[in-house]
């Protein structure tokens, strides 16, 4: 981070927006976007880095409610910040200024009819701040018909949401796109516009039910949907799934995620989240008022869980272990004796396990996937499963929820979860008949992944091609339809993955996904995803290549 001297900020071309005045200020006080958003928290304003990051992309706001700490770290008026108004020169000075040294009061300050005179031998740069940012208002002008509506600001409770996988590389996108450019999406887990189609039975049995399914069903989802969904795990060795009330029926996981959260975190409740993760996990957790503690997972393990890092993250304010295997982002999948160590971690603390299985029957060279719910007996699981990726039908929204283990102790959570399953009435109708006929019978995601099949191919050709480009490496996906290479900084000294995969965006027209977007913690993994046909893919992966060999013409690292 380059530390620029007042002057110099001051002197460089006026900021026009709140982004821009953000940055500069920021910049002046020699602070990394992470760095400010530790000292906002300890002042009390709890924030993250990528909240941060938000507000200096323009993405979101300024919270309100953060902005009076926001102003008086950066040393400036929140009306500066906010609207570029007041004298920013004087405020500088008081940031920089020794605290004993008098100093006069800036332009902007002015004496208003209820303010006290103070003599300029008085002023110090406390008493200047104090004067310019709480001192009390003139009177408002009465309003007219004309006036400016107030601005509408979204919930602070979406301060520190953020889902990356949609957010300004898409938008960027999607805005390239209505210019005429022709944009590789690789950013994405979406199997229906890369012609995977959905299994032609579900699709029938769909239609053949629509007479059925006009009305609204049970709260939980339909009978023979969760009865199916427990025959699915007494299949996988959990004999005691035998009871429906264990099954929610949701409009795919995504919403039962959401639902989980609300349903279980007070303020301040911690979840371990692995690291990297699938982001709706962190964004769930930090929207229900909860705090997201993420573990490590090991790269040169093939990115198996931290064991050790798990138990140090473990606190009086954790309520539960989010397992996410087999994994998006990393294509892992996970040994049955690391999950155990989890399950013995969950069961010593008396926390929740949360498993999110999505991609179970996406598996390649005969790996055998093994549910989390079928080695915990003496905790609550939590069980999360869907039909969007095994069956390529995610625009139906079909997913589930199903609770297993020790579930005594939990009888007031369970009840919350029924609260909330009851209040969005219940989950899409006609995609429930899709459930029963896809838990059983031919299973075509087999032929997909199998040695002969499209995806086995394609990771192959996604893996090749980017362990070819220098300074990059990746390991083999055992699971699921991704990749997470891993750029190594020496040959490529970036610090700003989202900006690098923008630069990417613009100059060879691929949509990928920065890896801190998963909450990684260092800016030097990106996802691929390898679900486009080879030809496609290997277009791709020319671009891609092309790319990096211009960065390192432009790092000197060739």
């Amino acid at each position: 981070m380059t530390l620029l001297t007042n002057s110099q900020a001051l002197s460089s071309s006026p900021p026009t927006n709140q982004a821009q005045r953000l940055i500069q200020l920021r910049k002046a006080k020699g602070l990394t976007t992470e760095q400010l958003a530790k000292q906002m928290t300890q002042a009390g304003a709890k924030v993250s880095r990528g909240a941060v990051s938000n507000w200096e992309r323009g993405t979101n706001g300024i919270v309100s409610s953060k902005l009076p700490i926001l102003a008086k770290i950066l040393g400036c008026s929140e009306s500066y910040l906010l609207t570029g108004e007041n004298n920013l020169s004087a405020l500088h000075h008081l940031a920089s200024a020794d605290n004993s040294t008098p100093t006069t009061i800036p332009l902007a300050v002015q004496k208003t009819p209820n303010s006290t005179q103070i003599q300029p031998n008085q002023l110090t740069p406390s008493t200047i701040l104090s004067s310019a940012i709480m001192s009390p208002m003139s009177p408002l002008p009465p309003i007219s018909a004309s006036a400016p509506l107030r601005p509408l600001k979204k919930s602070a409770k979406l301060q520190n949401v953020c889902y990356d996988i949609r957010g300004p590389l898409l938008q960027m996108a999607n805005q390239m796109e209505t210019q005429g450019h022709k944009i590789l999406k690789l950013n994405i887990g979406n199997p229906a516009p890369f012609g995977l189609e959905a299994p032609q039975e579900i699709l029938s049995d769909v239609a053949m039910n629509l007479a059925n399914a006009t009305g609204y069903s049970e709260s939980q989802g339909i009978f023979a949907a969760r009865k199916a969904i427990l025959q699915y795990y007494q299949s996988k060795g959990l004999l005691e799934a035998v009871d429906v009330n264990n099954v929610y029926v949701g409009n795919g996981v995504s919403e039962l995620i959401v639902m989980t959260m609300q349903a279980l975190l007070d303020d301040g409740d911690e979840v371990l989240i692995p690291m990297p993760d699938y982001p709706l996990w962190t964004a769930a957790t930090n929207l229900a008022g909860g705090k997201a503690v993420h573990y490590l997972c090991n790269e040169e393990d093939n990115w198996q869980p931290d064991i050790a890092d798990i138990e140090r993250k473990i606190t009086p304010n954790t309520k539960g272990i989010v397992v996410i295997n087999p994994n998006n982002p990393t294509g892992a999948l996970y040994s049955t004796d690391n999950l155990k160590q989890i399950v013995a971690l969950a069961e010593k603390h008396n926390l929740v396990l949360m498993a999110d299985e999505i991609y179970d029957r996406v598996l390649y060279d005969a790996a055998v996937h093994v549910p989390l719910c079928t080695l915990a007996k003496n905790c609550l699981v939590l069980s999360y499963n869907g039909l969007s990726k095994s069956h390529r039908i995610a625009g139906f929204r079909s997913g589930w929820l199903m609770i297993s283990g020790k579930k005594d102790h939990a009888s007031d959570f369970i009840e919350g979860l029924n609260m909330l399953a009851s209040m969005r009435l219940c989950a899409n109708v006609p995609v429930q008949y899709a459930i029963q006929t896809a838990m059983g019978g031919y299973q075509s995601m087999q032929a997909l992944t199998a040695e002969s099949g499209r995806l086995y191919k394609q990771r192959d050709v996604a893996i090749t091609r980017l362990n070819a480009i220098k300074g990059i490496s990746c390991t083999m996906p055992q699971v699921a339809f991704y990749c997470f290479p891993k750029i190594d900084r020496t040959i490529y000294p970036i610090e700003d993955d989202t900006a690098f995969m923008m630069e990417l965006l613009q100059a060879e027209k691929v949509l990928m996904v920065q890896g801190t977007g998963f909450n990684w913690h260092a800016p030097d993994h990106f996802r691929v995803v390898f679900l486009p046909n080879e030809f496609d893919l290997n277009e791709a992966m020319d671009r891609l290549d092309r790319f990096f060999a211009k960065k390192r013409q432009e790092f000197g690292t060739d």
